[in-house]
């Protein structure tokens, strides 16, 4: 296998609570659809899913306004199918100008709530890339999740926190 592969994290679904009021309109309007914006997509299916996780869930919300405030930027697409038994996946993108790029791919096979699970999933990710400013390359993130993940094959990892955040999002979601 090429060492360049895609370093892709599984999105598997868990969570803890999180005390974050969902955003008001105004912020929501703010990260999901300014210029300035982290989280992008040209997917109408997916900015839906990303305005339901905000508007109701406090986690998902959480991630959302993290994300906003650090130098990563998160591009988020919809794919037909991926590897495995994969829901979703991040990649590392090339640096440029201070700022850090990582690519989300969904693949949308469950119920609305479920994807909106698997996208705070990936969400969660894409923090922890973020907290770690060491990470500029696929290179680097492979060491970050070799030394805070568990192996689950090839090029995927996987972290406690990001299952516990899926889960999480599910149960805001649905409560």
């Amino acid at each position: 296998m090429l060492s360049f592969a895609p370093l892709m994290v599984a999105a598997i679904l868990l969570a803890p609570r999180i005390a974050t009021p969902v955003l008001n309109p105004d912020t929501e309007v703010a990260v999901l659809d300014a210029p300035t914006r982290h989280i992008r997509t040209m997917d109408v299916a997916i900015r839906k899913l990303l305005k339901r996780g905000v508007r109701h869930s406090p986690s998902f919300a959480a991630l959302v306004t993290r994300l906003q405030d650090s130098n990563v930027y998160v591009y988020v697409e919809l794919v037909d199918r991926l590897p495995g038994a994969l829901e979703g996946r991040l990649m590392m993108q090339p640096t440029a100008h201070g700022h850090r790029y990582v690519r989300v791919q969904i693949a949308l096979h469950g119920s609305s709530d479920d994807s909106v699970a698997v996208l705070g999933h990936e969400l969660q990710h894409a923090v922890e890339v973020a907290d770690a400013e060491e990470v500029i390359d696929q290179a680097t993130m492979a060491k970050l999740y070799q030394r805070i993940g568990s192996r689950g094959g090839e090029h995927v990892y996987d972290t406690v926190a990001a299952q516990e955040m899926g889960r999480m999002v599910r149960r805001e979601l649905q409560g």
